[in-house]
């Protein structure tokens, strides 16, 4: 099945996706090298592309309401939450319901908010992206890391237009729960690590160390990114620069 895991599927040439833990730095280090891209001349934009609950959201509530009823767990325990949730996902049609309903939602907002920048060919860069809600799905199945690519060819990611370039960062859950500074914990990045780790090696994607200055990470990412650069429109002859120029 052709999609962004399929190694034959043909990538948009002006799509870039930053994917990582939370608190690794993929908005900062977006909006940087969106705004160095501009000032290159280069035509580009920065969206964030995660999957937002909406139509689904009704009933996520009520599996909410569910587990807190029946399991006697609440969203802000995180752990005991988590192992209610991979509990309830045991059975092989709520994984296909849940698949269902994330990737066929998901796709219709995916594809609402590219479709404007494909069309006027506009660089994009995806600020999260698919690889992080299938994270999060391999956990909530209980899947392990090495196990990833048993979720990679579900019917629907055929709807899912494969990026020219995939740059995972990397930080340890500490400094990234300390970075968000919003009660994220840091059990929660710790499950997560492993399997972007994982799926960076999975996919042959770089990673980048985010735990080296904001500076270093933006100039780290932009020679990565010299090859997608080239099948960028510009819209003047300013050349390529050289250094970040960063105040942050």
């Amino acid at each position: 099945m052709r999609g962004p895991f399929h190694p034959k599927s043909r990538p948009s040439p002006g799509l870039l996706v930053l994917s990582g833990l939370d608190g690794s730095g993929k908005s900062t280090q977006a909006s940087l090298l969106t705004r160095r891209l501009l000032n290159a001349g280069y035509q580009v934009k920065t969206v964030w592309n995660r999957w937002e609950p909406m139509i689904s959201a009704p009933l996520i509530r009520i599996a909410k309401r569910h587990l807190k009823t029946n399991e006697k767990v609440t969203a802000d325990n995180y752990t005991d939450f988590t192992e209610a949730k991979q509990r309830r996902m045991k059975s092989p049609w709520k994984r296909s319901l849940w698949q269902f309903m994330v990737w066929s939602e998901y796709g219709l907002q995916v594809n609402l908010r590219l479709l404007p920048y494909f069309i006027r060919r506009t660089g994009l860069i995806c600020d999260r992206y698919v690889y992080d809600t299938m994270i999060d799905i391999a956990i909530n199945f209980s899947l392990s890391p090495k196990n990833l690519p048993d979720l990679f060819n579900h019917p629907l990611l055929v709807f899912y237009p494969k990026p020219a370039q995939v740059i995972f960062i990397d930080i340890d859950p500490g400094t990234g729960a300390s970075r968000k500074n919003d009660g994220t914990p840091p059990t929660y990045l710790a499950d997560r690590r492993e399997y972007y780790i994982k799926m960076a090696r999975i996919l042959n994607n770089p990673v980048v160390d985010g735990r080296e200055s904001i500076d270093e990470v933006s100039e780290r990412i932009w020679e990565l990114t010299s090859n997608w650069r080239k099948n960028l429109p510009r819209t003047g002859s300013c050349p390529d620069t050289t250094n970040t120029g960063n105040t942050e």
